[in-house]
Protein backbone atom coordinates (compact mmCIF):
# COMPACT_ATOMS: atom_id res chain seq x y z
CA UNK A 1 0.00 0.00 0.00
CA UNK A 2 1.56 3.25 -1.23
CA UNK A 3 0.67 6.22 1.23
CA UNK A 4 1.32 9.94 1.22
CA UNK A 5 1.40 12.06 4.39
CA UNK A 6 0.56 15.68 4.03
CA UNK A 7 2.00 17.24 7.80
CA UNK A 8 3.63 20.45 8.10
CA UNK A 9 4.74 19.07 11.82
CA UNK A 10 8.29 17.72 11.86
CA UNK A 11 7.27 16.14 15.46
CA UNK A 12 4.07 14.69 14.26
CA UNK A 13 6.19 13.50 11.14
CA UNK A 14 8.82 11.65 13.17
CA UNK A 15 6.07 10.19 14.91
CA UNK A 16 3.63 8.77 12.36
CA UNK A 17 7.08 7.64 10.44
CA UNK A 18 8.09 5.69 13.43
CA UNK A 19 4.81 3.51 13.24
CA UNK A 20 3.80 3.26 9.54
CA UNK A 21 7.99 2.33 8.54
CA UNK A 22 7.36 -0.89 10.80
CA UNK A 23 4.79 -2.08 8.64
CA UNK A 24 5.57 -4.20 5.49
CA UNK A 25 2.39 -3.44 3.74
CA UNK A 26 2.65 -0.07 3.85
CA UNK A 27 4.68 2.35 1.46
CA UNK A 28 5.36 5.12 2.71
CA UNK A 29 6.05 7.98 -0.16
CA UNK A 30 7.97 11.33 0.70
CA UNK A 31 6.20 13.46 2.90
CA UNK A 32 4.80 17.02 2.03
CA UNK A 33 3.96 19.65 4.21
CA UNK A 34 1.20 21.85 2.70
CA UNK A 35 -1.75 21.40 0.55
CA UNK A 36 -0.22 22.84 -3.53
CA UNK A 37 2.45 19.74 -3.16
CA UNK A 38 0.27 17.37 -2.28
CA UNK A 39 -2.17 17.50 -5.03
CA UNK A 40 0.68 17.49 -7.08
CA UNK A 41 2.12 14.59 -5.21
CA UNK A 42 -1.35 12.40 -5.58
CA UNK A 43 -1.47 13.34 -8.79
CA UNK A 44 1.96 11.83 -9.85
CA UNK A 45 2.08 9.00 -7.42
CA UNK A 46 -1.55 7.62 -7.18
CA UNK A 47 -1.07 6.61 -3.45
CA UNK A 48 -3.67 4.06 -2.10
CA UNK A 49 -4.52 6.12 1.21
CA UNK A 50 -3.68 9.91 1.92
CA UNK A 51 -3.50 11.01 5.53
CA UNK A 52 -4.12 14.95 5.74
CA UNK A 53 -3.74 17.21 8.27
CA UNK A 54 -6.13 19.99 7.59
CA UNK A 55 -4.17 23.08 9.13
CA UNK A 56 -1.45 23.66 6.66
CA UNK A 57 1.01 26.83 5.21
CA UNK A 58 1.03 28.06 1.74
CA UNK A 59 -2.54 29.11 0.81
CA UNK A 60 -3.99 25.86 0.36
CA UNK A 61 -5.44 24.47 3.54
CA UNK A 62 -6.04 20.40 4.10
CA UNK A 63 -9.69 21.15 3.00
CA UNK A 64 -8.90 22.79 -0.08
CA UNK A 65 -6.69 20.29 -0.95
CA UNK A 66 -8.98 17.80 -0.39
CA UNK A 67 -11.46 19.24 -2.69
CA UNK A 68 -8.73 19.70 -5.49
CA UNK A 69 -7.67 15.86 -5.45
CA UNK A 70 -11.02 14.41 -5.51
CA UNK A 71 -11.67 16.65 -8.56
CA UNK A 72 -8.51 15.53 -9.71
CA UNK A 73 -7.02 12.51 -8.69
CA UNK A 74 -9.33 10.73 -6.45
CA UNK A 75 -8.17 8.47 -3.63
CA UNK A 76 -9.48 7.66 -0.14
CA UNK A 77 -8.38 10.26 2.61
CA UNK A 78 -8.35 9.92 6.32
CA UNK A 79 -8.04 13.66 8.08
CA UNK A 80 -5.47 13.49 10.71
CA UNK A 81 -5.84 16.71 12.96
CA UNK A 82 -5.29 18.13 16.12
CA UNK A 83 -7.98 20.66 15.52
CA UNK A 84 -11.39 18.72 15.34
CA UNK A 85 -13.58 22.25 16.34
CA UNK A 86 -12.02 25.65 15.62
CA UNK A 87 -14.58 28.62 16.38
CA UNK A 88 -16.47 29.97 13.94
CA UNK A 89 -15.74 26.72 11.18
CA UNK A 90 -15.95 23.04 11.55
CA UNK A 91 -13.22 22.13 9.39
CA UNK A 92 -13.48 18.45 10.18
CA UNK A 93 -17.28 18.78 8.20
CA UNK A 94 -16.06 20.79 5.19
CA UNK A 95 -13.25 17.83 4.60
CA UNK A 96 -16.07 15.26 5.06
CA UNK A 97 -17.98 17.54 2.86
CA UNK A 98 -15.07 18.20 0.08
CA UNK A 99 -14.75 13.36 -0.11
CA UNK A 100 -12.32 12.45 3.14
CA UNK A 101 -13.67 9.10 3.84
CA UNK A 102 -12.62 9.20 7.99
CA UNK A 103 -10.98 11.52 10.66
CA UNK A 104 -8.44 11.13 13.54
CA UNK A 105 -7.29 13.03 16.24
CA UNK A 106 -3.76 13.61 16.26
CA UNK A 107 -1.58 11.52 19.01
CA UNK A 108 -1.72 13.47 22.32
CA UNK A 109 1.00 13.51 24.87
CA UNK A 110 0.30 10.50 27.02
CA UNK A 111 2.14 7.15 27.98
CA UNK A 112 2.61 4.11 26.26
CA UNK A 113 -0.78 2.81 26.94
CA UNK A 114 -2.19 6.29 25.23
CA UNK A 115 0.82 5.63 22.59
CA UNK A 116 -0.51 2.15 21.70
CA UNK A 117 -3.74 2.97 21.71
CA UNK A 118 -3.73 5.54 18.79
CA UNK A 119 -0.94 3.09 17.17
CA UNK A 120 -3.50 0.33 16.76
CA UNK A 121 -6.52 2.33 15.86
CA UNK A 122 -4.07 4.35 13.36
CA UNK A 123 -2.82 1.27 11.81
CA UNK A 124 -6.35 -0.74 11.67
CA UNK A 125 -7.70 2.52 9.76
CA UNK A 126 -4.87 2.94 7.46
CA UNK A 127 -5.69 -0.66 6.56
CA UNK A 128 -9.59 -0.99 6.08
CA UNK A 129 -9.58 2.89 4.57
CA UNK A 130 -7.37 2.36 1.53
CA UNK A 131 -10.03 -0.16 0.08
CA UNK A 132 -12.97 2.46 0.74
CA UNK A 133 -15.02 3.55 -2.03
CA UNK A 134 -14.51 6.84 -3.08
CA UNK A 135 -16.23 8.76 -6.33
CA UNK A 136 -14.54 11.73 -8.21
CA UNK A 137 -16.56 14.88 -7.86
CA UNK A 138 -16.41 18.00 -9.04
CA UNK A 139 -15.39 21.28 -7.24
CA UNK A 140 -17.95 22.38 -4.87
CA UNK A 141 -19.07 24.71 -2.27
CA UNK A 142 -17.99 23.31 0.70
CA UNK A 143 -21.39 24.77 2.30
CA UNK A 144 -22.99 21.46 0.29
CA UNK A 145 -22.53 18.15 1.74
CA UNK A 146 -21.19 15.88 -1.12
CA UNK A 147 -23.62 13.14 -1.07
CA UNK A 148 -24.36 12.52 -4.65
CA UNK A 149 -27.98 11.59 -4.89
CA UNK A 150 -29.88 10.48 -8.12
CA UNK A 151 -32.70 12.20 -10.15
CA UNK A 152 -36.19 11.10 -8.58
CA UNK A 153 -36.75 9.68 -11.82
CA UNK A 154 -33.73 7.25 -11.52
CA UNK A 155 -34.97 6.20 -7.66
CA UNK A 156 -36.97 3.32 -7.12
CA UNK A 157 -39.95 3.02 -5.80
CA UNK A 158 -40.56 3.09 -2.04
CA UNK A 159 -43.09 1.51 0.21
CA UNK A 160 -45.66 3.65 1.83
CA UNK A 161 -44.09 3.03 5.17
CA UNK A 162 -46.54 2.77 8.74
CA UNK A 163 -46.32 5.59 11.10
CA UNK A 164 -43.50 5.97 12.74
CA UNK A 165 -42.87 7.06 16.71
CA UNK A 166 -39.25 7.30 16.71
CA UNK A 167 -36.20 7.44 13.69
CA UNK A 168 -33.19 5.49 14.77
CA UNK A 169 -30.37 6.16 12.79
CA UNK A 170 -26.49 4.57 13.19
CA UNK A 171 -23.67 4.80 11.16
CA UNK A 172 -19.50 5.25 11.10
CA UNK A 173 -17.22 5.57 8.24
CA UNK A 174 -18.70 7.84 5.17
CA UNK A 175 -21.69 8.27 7.36
CA UNK A 176 -21.90 11.66 8.54
CA UNK A 177 -22.51 13.37 4.92
CA UNK A 178 -25.37 10.80 4.45
CA UNK A 179 -26.93 11.77 7.81
CA UNK A 180 -27.45 15.30 6.29
CA UNK A 181 -29.18 14.75 3.34
CA UNK A 182 -31.42 11.99 5.06
CA UNK A 183 -32.48 15.18 7.43
CA UNK A 184 -32.80 17.45 5.10
CA UNK A 185 -35.08 15.16 3.28
CA UNK A 186 -36.76 14.97 6.48
CA UNK A 187 -39.77 17.46 6.49
CA UNK A 188 -39.00 20.02 9.32
CA UNK A 189 -40.04 19.90 12.01
CA UNK A 190 -40.57 16.12 12.04
CA UNK A 191 -43.21 14.36 13.69
CA UNK A 192 -41.03 11.80 15.72
CA UNK A 193 -38.03 12.40 17.51
CA UNK A 194 -34.69 10.84 16.11
CA UNK A 195 -32.05 9.75 17.24
CA UNK A 196 -28.10 9.53 16.06
CA UNK A 197 -25.99 6.90 16.93
CA UNK A 198 -22.64 7.73 14.91
CA UNK A 199 -19.15 6.39 15.46
CA UNK A 200 -17.09 9.29 16.90
CA UNK A 201 -13.86 10.81 18.42
CA UNK A 202 -14.33 13.13 21.56
CA UNK A 203 -15.01 16.40 20.23
CA UNK A 204 -16.23 15.67 17.71
CA UNK A 205 -20.19 15.30 18.40
CA UNK A 206 -20.85 19.09 19.28
CA UNK A 207 -19.73 20.08 15.72
CA UNK A 208 -21.78 17.29 14.07
CA UNK A 209 -24.86 18.42 15.99
CA UNK A 210 -24.14 21.93 14.97
CA UNK A 211 -23.88 21.16 11.50
CA UNK A 212 -26.92 18.78 11.76
CA UNK A 213 -28.49 21.64 12.69
CA UNK A 214 -28.34 23.05 8.94
CA UNK A 215 -31.13 21.17 7.87
CA UNK A 216 -33.86 23.06 9.80
CA UNK A 217 -34.22 21.27 12.40
CA UNK A 218 -33.32 21.21 16.14
CA UNK A 219 -30.35 19.05 17.25
CA UNK A 220 -28.45 18.32 20.57
CA UNK A 221 -25.95 16.35 21.91
CA UNK A 222 -27.53 13.95 23.93
CA UNK A 223 -26.33 13.72 27.78
CA UNK A 224 -29.02 11.41 29.51
CA UNK A 225 -32.24 12.30 30.93
CA UNK A 226 -34.04 14.61 28.36
CA UNK A 227 -37.33 13.80 27.09
CA UNK A 228 -37.94 12.35 23.29
CA UNK A 229 -40.03 15.30 21.66
CA UNK A 230 -41.13 15.09 18.26
CA UNK A 231 -39.08 17.70 15.70
CA UNK A 232 -35.82 17.19 17.64
CA UNK A 233 -32.58 15.44 16.94
CA UNK A 234 -30.45 13.78 19.58
CA UNK A 235 -26.57 13.08 18.76
CA UNK A 236 -24.99 10.39 21.01
CA UNK A 237 -21.96 11.32 22.99
CA UNK A 238 -19.10 10.31 21.64
CA UNK A 239 -17.62 7.95 24.78
CA UNK A 240 -21.02 6.30 25.83
CA UNK A 241 -23.95 5.14 24.83
CA UNK A 242 -27.00 6.25 23.83
CA UNK A 243 -30.21 4.25 25.07
CA UNK A 244 -34.29 4.44 25.00
CA UNK A 245 -35.48 4.54 28.88
CA UNK A 246 -38.89 4.39 29.48
CA UNK A 247 -39.53 7.23 26.96
CA UNK A 248 -36.39 8.93 27.69
CA UNK A 249 -32.88 8.97 26.73
CA UNK A 250 -30.19 7.49 28.95
CA UNK A 251 -26.19 7.40 28.69
CA UNK A 252 -24.59 3.94 30.12
CA UNK A 253 -20.94 2.82 29.70
CA UNK A 254 -20.44 1.16 26.43
CA UNK A 255 -20.35 -2.86 26.34
CA UNK A 256 -18.30 -2.78 22.90
CA UNK A 257 -15.14 -1.81 20.89
CA UNK A 258 -17.60 0.49 19.13
CA UNK A 259 -18.56 3.90 21.06
CA UNK A 260 -21.69 4.60 20.54
CA UNK A 261 -22.78 1.54 19.87
CA UNK A 262 -25.95 1.27 17.31
CA UNK A 263 -26.61 -2.27 18.72
CA UNK A 264 -27.20 -0.77 22.28
CA UNK A 265 -29.44 1.75 20.67
CA UNK A 266 -31.62 0.01 18.00
CA UNK A 267 -31.91 -2.94 20.71
CA UNK A 268 -33.41 -0.26 23.60
CA UNK A 269 -35.85 1.07 20.59
CA UNK A 270 -37.04 -2.51 20.27
CA UNK A 271 -37.93 -2.74 23.39
CA UNK A 272 -39.74 0.41 23.95
CA UNK A 273 -40.88 1.04 20.43
CA UNK A 274 -41.66 -2.24 18.42
CA UNK A 275 -43.40 -1.98 15.45
CA UNK A 276 -43.64 2.15 15.71
CA UNK A 277 -40.01 2.81 15.28
CA UNK A 278 -37.74 2.45 12.33
CA UNK A 279 -34.03 2.30 12.04
CA UNK A 280 -31.95 2.94 9.49
CA UNK A 281 -27.94 1.81 9.41
CA UNK A 282 -25.57 3.21 7.09
CA UNK A 283 -21.69 2.72 5.90
CA UNK A 284 -19.50 1.92 8.32
CA UNK A 285 -16.88 -1.06 8.74
CA UNK A 286 -17.18 -3.33 11.60
CA UNK A 287 -21.03 -5.22 11.80
CA UNK A 288 -21.85 -2.81 14.82
CA UNK A 289 -26.00 -2.63 14.66
CA UNK A 290 -26.53 -5.57 12.78
CA UNK A 291 -27.81 -7.27 15.23
CA UNK A 292 -29.78 -4.44 16.84
CA UNK A 293 -31.67 -4.26 13.78
CA UNK A 294 -32.42 -7.45 13.56
CA UNK A 295 -33.70 -7.32 16.74
CA UNK A 296 -35.74 -4.00 15.39
CA UNK A 297 -37.05 -6.11 12.89
CA UNK A 298 -38.34 -9.48 15.28
CA UNK A 299 -40.44 -6.38 16.95
CA UNK A 300 -42.11 -5.22 13.44
CA UNK A 301 -40.31 -2.24 13.06
CA UNK A 302 -39.32 -1.08 9.46
CA UNK A 303 -35.55 -1.73 9.06
CA UNK A 304 -33.15 -0.12 6.46
CA UNK A 305 -29.69 -0.85 5.82
CA UNK A 306 -27.84 1.07 3.00
CA UNK A 307 -27.61 -0.49 -0.38
CA UNK A 308 -23.69 -2.22 -0.94
CA UNK A 309 -22.74 -0.26 -3.93
CA UNK A 310 -23.65 3.18 -2.05
CA UNK A 311 -21.29 2.54 0.87
CA UNK A 312 -17.82 3.81 1.50
CA UNK A 313 -17.54 0.72 3.71
CA UNK A 314 -20.08 -2.23 3.48
CA UNK A 315 -19.21 -3.54 6.60
CA UNK A 316 -22.16 -2.81 9.00
CA UNK A 317 -25.21 -2.68 6.34
CA UNK A 318 -23.40 -5.90 4.64
CA UNK A 319 -23.73 -7.54 8.06
CA UNK A 320 -27.12 -6.88 8.98
CA UNK A 321 -28.11 -7.80 4.85
CA UNK A 322 -26.12 -10.88 5.79
CA UNK A 323 -28.21 -11.92 7.99
CA UNK A 324 -31.55 -10.80 7.36
CA UNK A 325 -32.22 -7.75 9.80
CA UNK A 326 -32.85 -5.32 7.47
CA UNK A 327 -36.78 -5.37 5.73
CA UNK A 328 -35.16 -2.91 2.97
CA UNK A 329 -31.98 -2.39 1.28
CA UNK A 330 -32.45 1.43 0.09
CA UNK A 331 -29.57 3.82 -1.96
CA UNK A 332 -29.00 7.33 -0.56
CA UNK A 333 -31.45 8.44 -2.82
CA UNK A 334 -34.10 6.08 -2.07
CA UNK A 335 -33.61 6.48 1.88
CA UNK A 336 -33.87 10.01 0.83
CA UNK A 337 -37.29 9.34 -0.77
CA UNK A 338 -38.33 7.11 2.55
CA UNK A 339 -37.85 10.02 4.44
CA UNK A 340 -40.04 12.21 2.97
CA UNK A 341 -42.63 9.31 3.39
CA UNK A 342 -42.51 9.42 6.99
CA UNK A 343 -43.00 12.99 6.93
CA UNK A 344 -45.88 13.17 5.75
CA UNK A 345 -48.64 13.94 7.86
CA UNK A 346 -50.71 10.74 8.99
CA UNK A 347 -54.12 11.19 7.48
CA UNK A 348 -56.90 11.04 9.73
CA UNK A 349 -60.09 8.15 9.06
CA UNK A 350 -62.01 11.84 7.41
CA UNK A 351 -59.07 11.48 5.37
CA UNK A 352 -57.79 14.54 6.22
CA UNK A 353 -54.94 15.60 7.66
CA UNK A 354 -54.02 15.14 11.78
CA UNK A 355 -52.50 18.43 11.54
Amino acid sequence: MKLLLVEDSRSVVAFLEQILRREPDIELLPHVANGRDAVVAVQRWSPQLVLMDLVLPGGMDGVEAITEIMATAPCPIVVLSGQLETPGRDRTFESLRAGAVDVLAKPTVGGLEAVKEFRERLLRTVRVMAHARVVGRRRMSLRTPAVVTPPPSQVAAVPEPKPCSLLAIGGSTGAPPLVFELLKALPSPAPFPVVVAQHIVRGFEPGFARWLGGTGHRTMVAQGGEWLEPGVVYVSPADRDLVVRGGKLQTQTSRGVAVPSVDALFESVAGFYGSRAVGLLLTGMGEDGARGLLTMRQTGALTVAQEGTSCVVDGMPGAARAMGAASQALTPGEMSALMAALGRPTPSPSGRGSG
